[in-house]
């Protein structure tokens, strides 16, 4: 640095472009340490300088750059201010799980409704069912479908077939509680014959005769029900599900191995399937010609009521199966229900299924529990003793209406079984 130095009494000072410094000032910017941050000062100075300009030119505001504990202060800062951006909002969280609860709600339905469309599905009408007024209301709180197990073999069809096995699957609406109750075939009540007069006999011929929708009528009519959905399938729509959902436990008795393998060459010839013979009794898997013989067989192993009580075994074994197993239900939509006929729309099934996780399985029924079984004529039947009092025991069982006083209809049907069989 030049400096012009002159004399000012004791003083001695400088003047430098104008500007006179003492010498104490002097020695300081001589000092190489203040020397060094005089520089950092003046390079900071410049950046910042820098910095506003191109802030400037673009348009933005910024504070003035920070350094060392600074800048690291304002780092933290913002790392906290970011945290607390990602909080978990509650409503919007809310939002987000309803969309895709809602979401899930119609891929589910649409895979449901597709996977239904191959029922062999039927219209009917609901003023053929034979419904009593006052019995429509005290049922209300019931949901009661019939399921029907023809006898048509694997090519046939179903009209004219008649059903081996009828089961009343009943659905408390309030609860879900599901109640199996089996009607033994032979059981003689009143129903429509084909030329549309009404004759008593077996309730396996009122399919023969007209169809499902007289078979729910003639039990509507003579038990008191409200009945106006049914599902029919033959043997081969039995076995093929079961095969398809990997078999179902039943407890073989040593009783029924004889008429398993007797009768299960001929089941699998009606369903086209292989019969493996039953060699030991108690609890094992059944496949799907093992499973029907279990449902078909009576001669030895407890007659009609023993088929019964077999068959409703074998339908809540393959519900239960069903419902706990839904990935299977492609392969049922595809090879099984095809074999299924119902008058139950798609819509109907959609609101049976959305409750199927509530259902419960309660102990089953079996009707009549109190008969008279053998020849009336030379045709054997099963005649409840009395009807009035078997549909009485029903409804108490059943419906939990105890002292029920049967419809106008019953009573006149239960006069006319009497008067025509004697029993009493």
């Amino acid at each position: 640095m030049r400096s012009n130095k002159y004399s000012n009494g004791n003083k001695e000072t400088c003047d430098f472009k104008g500007m006179k410094y003492s010498p104490e000032l002097i020695r300081q910017l001589e000092d190489p340490e203040y020397a060094r941050a005089a520089e950092e000062y003046e390079r900071q100075a410049r950046r910042r300088s820098r910095d506003t300009e191109a802030q400037r030119r673009s348009g933005r505001t910024t504070e003035p750059a920070r350094s060392g504990a600074a800048a690291r202060s304002k780092k933290g800062s913002s790392r906290g201010k970011a945290k607390k951006k990602y909080k978990w909002n509650k409503k919007t969280l809310i939002r987000n799980v309803l969309s895709l609860v809602l979401l899930m709600a119609i891929v589910g339905t649409g895979l449901f409704f597709w996977l239904t469309r191959n029922f062999d599905h039927i219209d009917t009408d609901k003023d053929m069912f034979a419904i009593d007024p006052q019995v429509a209301d005290d049922l209300s709180g019931y949901r009661n479908i019939v399921i029907l197990g023809s006898d048509a073999r694997a090519d046939e069809g179903y009209d004219g077939s008649r059903t081996d096995a009828i089961i009343i699957m009943s659905i408390k609406k309030s609860n879900g509680d599901i109640r199996l109750i089996s009607v033994m075939r032979d059981s003689y009540l009143k129903m429509g014959y084909m030329d549309g007069s009404m004759v008593l006999d077996k309730i396996t011929h009122a399919h023969h005769y007209a169809g499902g929708v007289n078979t729910c009528a003639a039990l509507n009519r003579s038990l008191d029900l409200n009945i106006e959905e049914f599902v029919i399938f033959n043997w081969k729509a039995v076995a093929d599900a079961v095969d398809c959902l990997g078999g179902v436990e039943v407890n073989v008795k040593k009783n029924e191995i004889s008429d398993l393998n007797t009768w299960g060459p001929e089941t699998a010839r009606n369903t086209g399937g292989t019969y493996h013979k039953i060699s030991k009794s108690g609890k094992q898997t059944l496949d799907g010609v093992q499973a029907t013989t279990y449902c078909r067989i009576r001669k030895n192993s407890g007659g009609d009521e023993g088929r019964s009580v077999r068959y409703k075994k074998i339908m809540a074994a393959v519900m239960k199966k069903a419902l706990t197993h839904p990935w299977k239900l492609g392969e049922l939509s595809n090879t099984v229900f095809p074999n299924i006929r119902t008058n139950m729309t798609q819509l109907d099934m959609f609101t049976a299924a959305v409750r199927a996780p509530g259902y419960d399985f309660k102990k089953s029924i079996s009707w009549p529990k109190n008969y008279y079984a053998g020849l009336l004529g030379e045709i054997s039947y099963v005649v409840p003793v009395t009807l009035e009092s078997e549909v009485q025991r029903l409804h108490e069982r059943a419906f939990g209406q105890k002292g029920y006083q049967v419809s106008d209809t019953c009573s006149e049907i239960n006069q006319e079984i009497i008067n025509d069989t004697g029993l009493q």
